[in-house]
């Protein structure tokens, strides 16, 4: 069961108090974790609306953590590479994936 909002704020929604109509809401959420900006522990129920500058803060901290990993591993990958006298890796040409005829009569089309 959901628990009330504390009473006092509107809903933005209903124009209503809070603690009226917000435990009948789809968007009233129960968030658990770590706030992204300042590592507190964060169990709590809210407007999912609420929560979105939150979450958006930590998505964007998520992805600069994923970019960062992929960038890490794309330097390896070129040290490796670099080591083993690879400078360049050439893919196969458009001919010898698909036949010779096949690409004459695509490109004549």
């Amino acid at each position: 069961m959901k628990p009330h909002a504390a009473k006092g704020s509107l809903c933005p929604f209903w124009r209503k108090d809070m603690a009226l109509v917000c435990h009948k809401c789809p968007l009233w959420t129960h968030l658990r974790g770590k706030n992204p900006q300042s590592e507190q522990e964060i169990d709590e129920w809210g407007c999912a609306l609420a929560w979105l500058p939150l979450l958006l803060v930590e998505g964007a901290q998520q992805t600069r953590q994923a970019g960062a990993a992929i960038e890490s591993f794309r330097n390896e990958m070129i040290r490796l590479n670099e080591d083993r006298g690879q400078t360049t890796v050439d893919g196969p040409r458009l001919t010898e994936i698909i036949p010779p005829s096949v690409v004459r009569r695509l490109s004549s089309d």
